[in-house]
């Protein structure tokens, strides 16, 4: 427990009610100030429109829209032990990423910023699609050259189909606790309770390969996956695209070892190798995991990599 939750827990809860966000923009704003990143509110795209340092020592432009949001933006990138900001680092220029579980789009957005990506954001979030599309549009306001955006609305699955998507929390930017279908298919472990749904929304399902081979967008060169659990019905919607072998990394967020070594293996048998691990809360249960895969000939590459 931090020190400020300490003395939350002290706090009569009118008094902490009306502290506590004060406390966490102040925090976010004084992260992103120090380091050398910028901000500022717009009543008309109705947040606060930040400036990021990156890598290549120009900014990145972001909304943030609650303070979930930003705070998640003021700290990206400052973890140089984070695998999935070292690969995006990494990844070639002039390349066409899928962002599977986009939630604000940080990942794609770096990637067209860093690399002149070519970005699929697919995400079923309504308060996440209306971030995204307004960073877009600030960021073609400020540099058309970046990247070129595509963004799916929909939840990324085995099949194409349509399901409620059950919301867990209220619905504002920056929440991430979201179900598509039942609840099978998701991790509920570590504090990711799905038993209460505040409220539903109908979203279409939609799958890699549908995207490639039934709608004829662009195949990826790399795919970036997060959805809490979800992940083995995404690469099931996969199998395709991953037979193919024209994918030359993935990084995938895997919750529970039952889905680790199953999608190891699914992975392995199509001729990408482990690169990577990061442990997202060592010696807890279930496990979390971000796990970059890749073709074997890319793994020089990828050990050698500085930045």
């Amino acid at each position: 427990m931090t020190l400020a939750s300490k003395i939350g827990k002290l706090l009569p809860r009118t008094l902490f009610d009306y502290l506590q966000p004060k406390f966490h923009i102040y925090r976010s704003k004084n992260i992103l100030k120090k380091r050398g990143g910028t901000f500022t509110y717009d009543k008309i795209y109705g947040g606060w429109i930040l400036k990021i340092p990156m890598p290549n020592n120009k900014h990145m432009i972001v909304l943030a829209r609650t303070l979930k949001e930003f705070y998640r933006a003021a700290r990206f990138g400052t973890d140089n032990k984070n695998l999935v900001w070292k690969w995006l680092n990494w990844i070639e220029s002039e390349n066409t990423l899928y962002d599977v579980g986009s939630a604000n789009g940080l990942e794609g957005f770096s990637a067209a910023h860093l690399k002149s990506s070519n970005v699929f954001f697919i995400e079923p979030y309504t308060p996440s699609i209306e971030t995204i599309l307004k960073t877009i549009f600030l960021t073609n306001m400020k540099n058309k050259t970046e990247g070129k955006f595509e963004v799916i609305h929909a939840a990324c699955t085995e099949k194409e189909d349509y399901k409620r998507l059950s919301m867990h929390e209220e619905p504002i930017p920056g929440v991430i606790k979201n179900t598509y279908g039942d609840r099978s298919g998701y991790e509920e472990g570590g504090g990711r309770d799905r038993k209460k749904v505040l409220l539903s929304q109908w979203i279409k399902g939609i799958s890699i390969d549908s995207l490639t081979y039934n709608y004829k967008l662009k195949a990826p060169d790399y795919v970036k996956i997060d959805v809490d659990g979800h992940e083995t019905l995404v690469i099931k919607g996969a199998m395709k695209t991953i037979a193919e072998g024209t994918v030359k990394s993935w990084a995938i967020e895997i919750n529970d070892i039952s889905r680790i070594n199953s999608i190891t293996q699914t992975m392995e048998e199509h001729g990408y190798i482990v690169a990577d691990d990061l442990e997202h809360y060592p010696g807890f249960t279930p496990r979390t995991i971000d796990r970059i895969f890749m073709k074997k000939k890319y793994l020089d590459s990828w050990r050698n990599f500085k930045f």
